[in-house]
């Protein structure tokens, strides 16, 4: 742990309802000594899963909101707080993608800092059911109850809702109640993908937890201040036949975010050529 870090012993209110400090607050403690406290704030507010209260900006704007809510209803100066975005990859429309942002707000020194993490692995399943239909196929692919569920009706109106669910009595009631609200006598089962009721996604977010710990504890070494790391990837890399550019990393750009210092570092050898297979010239 670094005892030197300007935040060492200092104290973070967390923004979460649902669980996460756990994964968020241990990284943050290792790495540079800084206390992270949880405050159950209406997170909601800004955005939820299912989509009753849709989400207004970017997830890092909402992770940012979400801090300044905390930070404001605890009084501090250091906020933190996570936002994530599940849904279909976009370089692969058929496989389902969870996006992990956590972010640190140091309004002390005017500076926020975050880190990201996606992985394939999160469990995001969803099924439309009539009231007696069997359901033993769907919950096995969903790993439930591991893996809460969220059942509504599946047309007509968006009530009742039920989130949460983690057992076959509390399941077979929804189902029952949502059918017969919906107009078409369907219910719709899906993963709640809430971070306390998402075990898989919690491994995401521990994951973007220390990688926001491992940039925290990287100082500018320029001014000094937490936060150091990639800001920009630089693509460009000749074609072995032709040299057009192609399009692969060549250099990353470390940066500040308290100064405007940065620093340019290679990724390949400079004598690194592409293979003409990649070549939008040779390959068009």
């Amino acid at each position: 742990m670094g005892a030197d870090h300007p935040y060492a012993g200092q104290v973070a209110v967390l923004a979460t309802k649902h669980q996460k400090l756990p994964l968020i607050g241990p990284p943050l403690a290792d790495a540079v000594g800084l206390r992270v406290e949880a405050l159950a704030v209406d997170t909601d507010a800004l955005g939820t899963f299912t989509g009753d209260i849709p989400r207004q900006g970017p997830p890092l704007d909402t992770a940012i909101a979400k801090a300044r809510l905390a930070m404001s209803a605890a009084g501090r100066l250091l906020g933190l707080a996570s936002e994530g975005s599940i849904g279909p990859d976009p370089a692969l429309p058929f496989v389902t993608a969870d996006q992990e942002l956590v972010v640190l707000v140091d309004d002390g020194n005017g500076i926020v800092v975050w880190e990201s993490h996606s992985s394939w692995d999160v469990v995001a399943e969803a099924t439309t059911v009539a009231a007696d239909d069997d359901l033993g196929p769907f919950l096995a692919k969903a790993r439930f109850p591991e893996h809460q569920l969220i059942v509504r009706p599946s047309s007509g109106t968006p009530h009742p809702i039920y989130k949460g669910i983690s057992s076959i009595q509390e399941l077979t009631a929804a189902v029952v109640a949502c059918t017969a609200a919906a107009g078409g006598g369907l219910a719709r089962v899906e993963t709640d993908l809430r971070a306390h009721a998402c075990p898989s996604r919690r491994a995401v977010i521990a994951v973007a937890a220390e990688r926001l710990a491992s940039r925290i504890s990287a100082r500018c070494p320029s001014c000094g201040a937490p936060g150091w790391g990639r800001i920009e990837v630089l693509l460009g890399v000749p074609c072995s036949w032709c040299g057009t550019e192609v399009a692969r990393p060549r250099a990353e750009i470390d940066g500040c975010p308290a100064c405007d210092h940065n620093e340019t570092r290679p990724v390949i050898s400079p004598d690194v050529r592409a293979n003409p297979r990649e070549c939008p010239y040779c390959n068009p």
